[in-house]
C-alpha cells in the first residue's frame, strides 16, 4: 500500500473519531434564543447565548440581537414601534436584527418585572429598579415615566426676636399713691397735673380714667389749652 492510501486512511479514522466524542448541535440549539453582538472596528461581532434576557440580568442597552424572546408582544410609543418582553424593550434595525433600547417614555405595559419596587417620592407612588420608574395608571397598567425630582421640604427657620424692653421711669409714688406730672405749656413754662392710682388703672384731676399711665402728650391735650 502506498503512502498516500496509509496517510487517506490515518485522516480518515481521525476524522471518525473526532465525531464521535464531538457534542452533536441540533437545530434546535441555533435556532432558539437570541444573538447578542459586542462592537468591533465599526461592525458587530455576532454570536448567540442560546437564552432570552430578562431585566434581572441587567444587560447593557445597546446590545444587537438576532431574535426576540418567545412571549414578546409589540407596543407602540409616539409613533415608533418596540417590542417588549419582561422589562425589556428592542427596536428593529433591519437584517434581521434587533437592539436593546433604553425603556421609552410614556410606554405602556400591562406587567414589569419583581425587581422594580415600590417607593414613595413627593407623594407619589413610583416603581424603580435601576434608575428606571414606572407608575402605576387605572386604565393602562404600567407607564415608563422620566425619573421624578426630589423636592426637598423647605426649612422653616424661625427667628425669635429678643424681646425689647423700654424702661420707662415710673413716677415717683407717695403715701397718696398721687404722681404729680409736669406738663409743658405753649409759653415755655409747665403745668403740674397730678394722677392717682385707682385699681388697676390711674385717674386724672377731672376724674378720667387711664387703663395705663397717662403719657405728657396726653395729659397736655387734656389739660394744656
Amino acid at each position: 500500500m502506498s503512502m498516500k492510501a496509509n496517510a487517506m486512511r490515518v485522516f480518515l479514522s481521525f476524522l471518525a473519531m473526532t465525531l464521535l466524542v464531538s457534542p452533536k448541535l441540533s437545530y434546535a440549539d441555533w435556532s432558539i434564543g437570541i444573538g447578542v453582538g459586542d462592537h468591533h472596528d465599526g461592525g458587530w461581532d455576532h454570536r448567540d447565548d442560546h437564552r432570552a434576557y430578562g431585566w434581572h440580568d441587567h444587560p447593557h442597552w445597546g446590545y444587537h440581537m438576532h431574535f426576540l424572546p418567545a412571549g414578546y408582544f409589540t407596543i407602540w410609543v409616539g409613533g415608533a414601534r418596540y417590542y417588549y418582553y419582561d422589562g425589556l424593550y428592542y427596536s428593529y434595525v433591519g437584517d434581521g436584527d434587533y437592539v436593546l433600547v433604553d425603556p421609552p417614555i410614556g410606554a405602556y405595559v400591562a406587567e414589569i418585572p419583581p425587581d422594580f419596587q415600590p417607593v414613595s417620592i413627593n407623594g407619589r407612588m413610583y416603581y424603580t429598579n435601576d434608575g428606571v420608574y414606572y407608575i402605576l395608571t387605572e386604565h393602562h397598567g404600567y407607564k415608563v415615566v422620566p425619573a421624578p425630582v426630589v423636592y426637598a421640604e423647605p426649612q422653616q427657620v424661625i427667628v425669635q426676636s429678643q424681646p425689647v424692653t423700654t424702661v420707662v421711669e415710673a413716677p415717683a409714688v407717695n403715701t397718696q399713691d398721687a404722681f404729680p406730672v409736669n406738663v409743658p405749656t405753649d409759653n415755655g413754662g409747665y403745668k403740674t397735673i397730678v394722677i392717682r392710682k385707682s385699681g388697676n388703672g390711674y385717674i386724672g384731676p377731672q376724674g378720667e380714667f387711664y387703663p395705663t399711665f397717662p403719657s405728657v402728650a396726653q395729659l397736655k391735650a387734656m389739660y394744656v389749652k
